[in-house]
């Protein structure tokens, strides 16, 4: 928010579950504005709620619902990601569970539709055996903040390693990019401030901007956040997706990223 305010962008604070029109009594409907919003996770209905309410005040939210939808619940858009990501299958039942080990070979790294439990450490996200992976379904699906009823069963890929943990959960090289209309703004290191290995090569950013170029236009989502993660061959894979809406910036540099975005939309106004 002050990254936002220094820049001279309208700021306008929502109550909690509030209205939009509370963030400030003055908003009223005026002449066009593009919106970005930006909080925790929001419910599909609050997010609903939120994106109506904008529009009758003639600003326009960069994702509508379905795209935030799109964005954030990785079941919806995993299979126009074939070949960028790790093999998935996705189960709405503990009883789907050995069908689909059938299809993607244990060890599985398992989370729900919009969000994994990694903050409780490696073994809260990856299963080893059927019966493993079958609890940690089950506990997931218990938790719909987390899953919305459905769960994701994916291939643990062979990620190059940073020498620290978060909470137990052990860390990989990734970088976290944020994307409007397939283009890249900003990036950065998605664990640490700075990158452990020295940096991305040309080839090496090269790669990840192509990748989050082709994940926006496969899902069609116009404002992205996207998750990248560098195998130990040196190749990158797409981890996942996200809607800025309710992502953390990582590394990434807040100022660059709204200056970035400012200019994106003068470009589209002049469309």
């Amino acid at each position: 928010m002050a990254a936002a305010q220094a820049l001279r962008h309208h700021v306008h604070v929502i109550p909690p579950g509030g209205a939009l029109s509370a963030a400030e009594p003055a908003l009223k409907g005026g002449d066009f504005e593009w919106g970005v919003l930006y909080g925790s996770a929001f419910s599909p209905e609050r997010y609903q709620r939120l994106h109506d309410e904008a529009r009758a005040l003639n600003i326009t939210l960069l994702n509508d619902a379905t795209q935030h939808r799109d964005a954030e619940e990785l079941d919806r858009t995993i299979a126009l990601l074939d070949g960028l990501t790790a093999r998935t299958e996705v189960v709405k039942s503990v009883g789907e569970v050995p069908a689909a080990l059938a299809r993607v070979r244990l060890p599985v790294f398992i989370r729900g539709a919009v969000s994994s439990a990694k903050e409780l450490g490696w073994k809260a996200c990856v299963a080893e055996t059927v019966a493993e992976a079958q609890t940690l379904v089950t506990k997931l699906l218990a938790l719909g903040d987390y899953s919305r009823g459905r769960v994701v069963l994916r291939e643990v890929l062979p990620l190059r390693r940073i020498d620290k943990l978060h909470q137990g959960f052990p860390l990989s090289r990734e970088y976290r990019l944020f994307v409007l209309d397939a283009d890249v703004l900003a990036m950065g290191p998605y664990w640490v401030a700075e990158d452990p290995f020295g940096g991305l090569t040309e080839r090496d950013e090269r790669e990840i901007r192509a990748l989050a170029h082709e994940v926006a236009k496969r899902t069609k989502v116009p404002w992205l956040a996207v998750d990248v993660g560098q195998l130990e061959s040196g190749e990158w894979k797409v981890i996942e997706t996200g809607d800025p809406a309710c992502t953390e910036l990582a590394a990434v540099n807040p100022r660059d990223l709204l200056g970035s975005l400012a200019n994106g939309l003068e470009q589209r106004a002049g469309c």
